[in-house]
């Protein structure tokens, strides 16, 4: 006799109870003195940990210091300050303000350490260029704190489990302890306040929220260490953490409202780019935009752009969401100097975009435009130099029948009076059939530097 199909009114129950038991911190729990054991070892601040300590913030300095990603991570593999800040996190959860009280004091002992071995360390570094590793701790956001609380849930949850797993070297790169208390101590060092602030801000929105995080789990699993304490005293301490955690979260918020505004700005500038200024002869080498001073400065190489060609462009911001902001043109011609400086930019920005294959073709193809170009121009001006010469050659000729050649150049002369300084200008070398008089000589050098619009300009008569 087949069995009775379960009774659909049961479904929802059946439903919940597998989600319970799916999702159960419980299920795995370590017991309650191998918990708080763990926890209060990794508080200890003794000879090991120190050396530990600061082998890592050394290792993070130096990772910041020549912008090795590989490097930092290492760094925050072996750091060791999660013990404490979860240790505080606990204390709370079980109202151990005797542990508070010895985890707040070694991880403030242990951060004093960690920033004045990495102020040493860049006080003594010759490299002092903020590089983009750590450029990328100076400026934490609502993103940083989310990263913080999640990455702490994550670490305590590991911690408060009976098989130990991969989580704490995970949370530990994942929070970054030590690359922005090392960005504090560069800008402590090289007296930059706006970097001292914004990274010692991060370190301590990941402290105060892997705390938090600890706190709540503590509370969810309730073990038996934690103590019973009055109403009135619990109640003054959630007022605490509330007032910390409103306190620490709000300049996250206008941080990252500023870095949202800021990305939407540069991601507007880029498509304006692209679309606005695309010319058969004339290219944007390159910009730089300034969502701060609502400036995009360009430098467009090639034929010149008239007046009325810039207003246009600059009419079409509104169509990218760019009204209010103002663009300062520089345009560079096809002189040799200029295309130096190009190729030179052109050859770094290709380098350091070797992982963007369709940047570095672009910027290939304008390097090769820039090439034709310039020959093209080259060619035009040799073309229109030898038309010139050749204009008034035949005007002397017909003048100065005695002249038989003429030989244009520019030369490099150093003259005695002005010690051994080089001055280049513009020379003519006058073939004579015979020796002509020096009235005549005087009307030809007159009448030369007149037509070649060169007063500099130096005649030399010699007679073949």
């Amino acid at each position: 006799m087949n069995p009775a199909p379960p009774d659909i009114g049961q479904w929802p129950q059946r439903i919940r109870n597998a989600l319970v038991k799916r999702f159960s911190l419980r299920m795995d729990q370590a017991d309650d003195s191998e918990i708080d054991k763990n926890i209060r070892d990794g508080i200890e601040l003794n000879g090991t940990y120190l050396w530990t300590l600061m082998c890592a913030i050394l290792v993070a300095s130096i990772g910041l210091n020549i912008n090795s990603t590989p490097v930092i991570i290492g760094a925050m593999l072996i750091s060791p300050l999660m013990g404490p800040i979860m240790g505080i996190g606990y204390g709370v959860g079980i109202y151990d303000f005797r542990l508070i009280h010895r985890a707040l004091k070694n991880l403030v002992i242990a951060t004093v350490i960690s920033f004045i071995t990495s102020a040493l360390y860049f006080y003594i570094s010759p490299l002092d260029t903020a590089q983009s590793e750590l450029l990328a701790r100076t400026s934490p956001t609502l993103w940083d704190l989310l990263i913080a609380l999640f990455g702490g849930l994550a670490g305590i949850i590991g911690v408060t489990r009976k098989e130990k797993s991969n989580v704490i070297p995970g949370v530990a790169i994942a929070t970054a302890l030590m690359p922005p208390l090392c960005t504090a101590a560069y800008g402590f060092v090289h007296g930059n306040i706006g970097y001292f602030l914004g990274a010692m801000y991060l370190y301590l929105l990941n402290c105060i929220y892997i705390a938090v995080s600890s706190i709540l789990i503590v509370w969810f699993i309730r073990p038996i260490s934690r103590r019973k304490i009055d109403d009135k005293r619990s109640f003054r301490l959630r007022l605490f953490l509330l007032s910390v955690v409103f306190v620490s979260f709000v300049p996250s918020v206008f941080i990252a409202v500023h870095f949202v505004h800021s990305q939407i700005f540069s991601r507007n500038v880029t498509n304006f780019i692209n679309h606005e200024l695309v010319f058969k002869k004339t290219f944007p080498i390159s910009y730089k935009a300034s969502y701060r001073d609502k400036t995009i400065d360009i430098v467009l190489v090639g034929q010149q752009l008239d007046e009325t060609t810039l207003s246009g462009i600059e009419k079409n911001l509104s169509r990218y969401g760019l009204s209010g902001t103002r663009l300062v043109f520089q345009q560079a011609g096809f002189h040799q100097d200029d295309l130096n400086a190009i190729k030179t930019s052109l050859a770094k920005d290709m380098l350091s975009m070797s992982n963007n294959q369709q940047e570095t073709e672009k910027k290939e193809q304008i390097l090769k435009a820039l090439q034709e170009e310039a020959q093209s121009a080259t060619l035009r001006a040799r073309a229109e130099k030898e038309k010139r010469y050749a204009g008034i050659a035949s005007e002397v000729y017909v003048q100065y029948p005695d002249v038989a050649e003429l030989f244009f150049s520019d030369a490099y002369v150093s003259r005695q009076k002005n010690g051994l300084g080089i001055q280049e200008i513009p020379a003519v070398v006058v073939v004579c059939k015979k020796t002509l008089k020096k009235d005549i000589q005087t009307k030809i050098r007159q009448w030369l530097r007149l037509r070649m619009e060169a007063e500099n300009l130096e005649v030399i008569f010699v007679n073949s």
